[in-house]
């Protein structure tokens, strides 16, 4: 506690206060050795002479509540100080709390969102994988021929393969496959974009469309105009995850021949 800390109006009503203690005093010391010397010559004491003492204890008690009040004052104003400088203590600290919170929260979903981006690579980068049967083509004749002509190409069947992929998702690759649909899936080969695989291919560029705010899809479109055979086409997408919120790569989608599955 600052004993000199005092408020413009305290000091000045001590100051007061202190002054009258004073002049009270020296008044009453006054009257005190004028009634001893008058005591002393046997000289009757008067009203006025009696009145000189009442009047200074008069002006001492009036002091001694005047000093009481700024007294008071005095404490009330440093107990309101001590309060505000509390309080701006506990502000600081519950400020600094928050501030621990939230990055204690931001570690937290940033670990999170960590983990997820890398069980998301690996599924991206096993690829995932679209397989869909595309049926024979057969010609506009009149009365059907045996065995029914093939289409032209204008008039292909066509099949969109579409693999689901995280928003967030930059694909690296799209592997293309193609195959007899009586041939077995174990000799299943690799395709080029645009290679003609027997009257039948894989569009030239794949594309990219939304599919939800979680996920995007990755698509390449198949065409056969075989009227002999049907055909198996599968796509297989590989991918990788953006590390920022909502950065989806620009980049063209690189087409491989990939490997066997």
């Amino acid at each position: 506690m600052n004993l000199f800390a005092f408020d413009k109006s305290v000091a000045a009503a001590a100051i007061a206060a202190t002054g009258t203690v004073i002049g009270a005093l020296i008044q009453l010391r006054g009257a005190w050795r004028k009634e001893l010397s008058e005591r002393a010559r046997s000289v009757p004491v008067t009203k006025k002479s009696r009145r000189g003492p009442v009047v200074a204890l008069g002006l001492l008690l009036s002091a001694a509540a005047v000093g009481g009040f700024a007294l008071s004052q005095y404490l009330v104003g440093q107990s309101m100080r001590d309060s505000l400088a509390l309080r701006g203590e506990l502000e600081t600290q519950v400020a600094q709390i928050s501030a621990t919170a939230v990055r204690l929260e931001r570690a937290t979903l940033s670990d999170q969102d960590s983990m997820g981006r890398a069980a998301a690579n690996r599924r991206g980068a096993e690829g995932v994988a679209v397989t869909a049967m595309i049926g024979p083509c057969h010609g506009r004749v009149g009365p059907t021929p045996d065995p029914p002509p093939d289409c032209a190409e204008q008039d292909a069947l066509r099949v969109t393969l579409c693999a689901s992929v995280p928003v967030r998702a930059v694909v690296a690759a799209m592997d293309l496959y193609a195959r007899p649909e009586a041939s077995p899936p174990a000799i299943e080969s690799p395709v080029a974009p645009g290679q003609d695989v027997g009257r039948a291919r894989f569009a030239d560029k794949p594309f990219e469309r939304p599919d939800s705010e979680q996920t995007k899809l990755a698509c390449a479109v198949f065409a056969s105009w075989n009227g002999a055979q049907a055909y198996a086409a599968r796509l297989v997408v590989k991918y990788s995850i953006a590390p920022i919120e909502n950065e989806v790569s620009n980049a063209p989608l690189i087409l491989t021949s990939g490997v066997r599955q």
